[in-house]
């Protein structure tokens, strides 16, 4: 092999840089959990402040998966309802926790701190639910919630999950870094 196709791959090799340390991919599910939780108590605030009661923005997302719940009266999804109430929160919760692994997943090709980015990163969930997502999947919720309910709820969610992101210790890096 010539020296120069030599010294080309050494620079080729130069230009990929793998971060000596990141944050445990934990750290991300656990970050996107404790979001996703404080995410529904504010989904919780706002149904009581628009006087539906406690369980209505609850049991929208629960609607996600029980369609005939979409066209169901306001009453109707202002009551407790266990499978409702069940299926949302697990549909709520694997979505939390994927976008907190990706959100983990991304970070080492982020400038600066997670929390910083979880700002950047709430308005762009709430963009994307509201109006890409959720008109598709759920149009009750689309049309229903309150913009900056909505808003605040995924700010809360994203700076949960930078704030715990960012509280854990980073880990060393696999795949043979020195």
């Amino acid at each position: 092999m010539s020296q120069m196709r030599v010294d080309h791959i050494a620079e080729r090799e130069e230009e990929h840089v793998v971060p000596k340390e990141v944050y445990p991919y934990s750290a991300g599910l656990a970050g996107g959990f404790l979001g996703g939780l404080a995410m529904a108590v504010v989904a919780v605030l706002s149904g009581v402040l628009m006087g539906k009661g406690p369980w209505y923005p609850l049991n929208l997302v629960g609607a996600t998966i029980v369609r005939p719940m979409l066209t169901a009266p306001d009453e109707t999804l202002q009551r407790f309802d266990l499978s409702l109430l069940a299926l949302g929160f697990i549909l709520h919760i694997q979505l939390s926790l994927g976008i907190g692994l990706l959100f983990t997943l991304l970070l080492p090709t982020l400038p600066g701190p997670p929390i910083a980015w979880s700002v950047v990163l709430g308005p762009l969930l709430w963009f994307w639910a509201q109006f890409v997502f959720l008109p598709v999947i759920n149009p009750r919720i689309a049309e229903e919630a309150s913009w900056i309910s909505f808003l605040i709820a995924h700010l809360v969610y994203a700076l949960v999950l930078g704030w715990w992101i960012q509280r854990t210790p980073k880990i060393r890096a696999g795949w043979g870094v020195p």
